[in-house]
């Protein structure tokens, strides 16, 4: 037992010249996150991120996408009661869920965006301001920014000095919370750009966990899964992830409620 308790699961390969195709595998598909977990991230850029109320989305890291399983959860939903019709039943996912996986506020003000209309240089502006860091024109569409041009800059920032500004750990700490949110919480189906209308909203730290980013998560979701159970949609978008938790949390409670009905 004292061999078994010691023992670690290592996901990554422990002998290189075996697994020769690993810096192809999905499994690095995460590049910046594997970078982040390999450099810390600064301790008071993660203070900042706590306080925000979007560490749980944080914590979970990105997770890698299972296209089979999510594909089998939309052919079972229905837009009509917004449930997952299932032989067991019509569950769904509620903010109670939203709120104990992955710890986001589902009180508070509505998140709302700022659709205003603004060139690429009104945003460039914004984005030295809030992000630290200016992209280039060709990096906007529309009102979106391309997503390598945030990984390249945050990449490049992974590192900060200890003697690094308030400004400096506010910036970075921003970077994290755009990339959350528009990359995974409320991703669109675009896959490589990150929609600039939450950017503003990160401003002012004193009221971003005012926000109820629990509600708008879900319901982007929701929004998503009644898009893509139609016959003519081939895509689908939303916090993804958060299909995924429930599903395994929802089997492993129903597995040992049946359990201890049998016993």
């Amino acid at each position: 037992m004292a061999g078994y308790s010691a023992y670690q699961l290592d996901p990554d390969p422990l002998e290189p010249s075996v697994l020769t195709q690993q810096l192809t595998h999905r499994r690095c598909d995460g590049k910046l996150w594997d970078l982040v977990k390999k450099y810390p991230i600064h301790p008071r850029v993660l203070e900042v991120i706590e306080l925000s109320g979007l560490y749980g989305v944080y914590r979970s890291n990105r997770s890698i996408i299972n296209h089979i399983l999510i594909t089998s959860l939309v052919e079972r939903w229905r837009p009509e009661t917004h449930t997952f019709h299932f032989r067991t039943g019509e569950p769904t996912i509620t903010l109670q869920d939203v709120e104990v996986l992955y710890d986001l506020p589902v009180n508070g003000d509505p998140i709302l965006g700022d659709e205003s209309i603004r060139t690429k240089g009104d945003w460039q502006n914004i984005c030295q301001r809030l992000l630290g860091f200016i992209p280039c024109p060709q990096d906007f569409n529309h009102s979106s920014l391309k997503v390598t041009a945030l990984n390249a800059h945050m990449l490049e920032q992974l590192q900060l000095p200890d003697l690094a500004t308030q400004d400096m750990i506010n910036q970075m700490a921003r970077c994290y919370m755009f990339w959350m949110i528009a990359g995974m919480m409320m991703a669109d189906t675009s896959g490589n750009y990150l929609k600039l209308m939450y950017l503003p909203m990160l401003e002012d730290f004193n009221v971003v966990s005012s926000y109820s980013w629990g509600s708008a998560t879900l319901a982007c979701l929701y929004r998503f899964l009644c898009k893509a159970s139609q016959s003519n949609q081939n895509e689908i978008a939303g916090f993804l992830p958060l299909l995924q938790v429930y599903l395994i949390t929802t089997s492993i409670i129903y597995k040992y409620f049946f359990y201890f009905i049998i016993s």
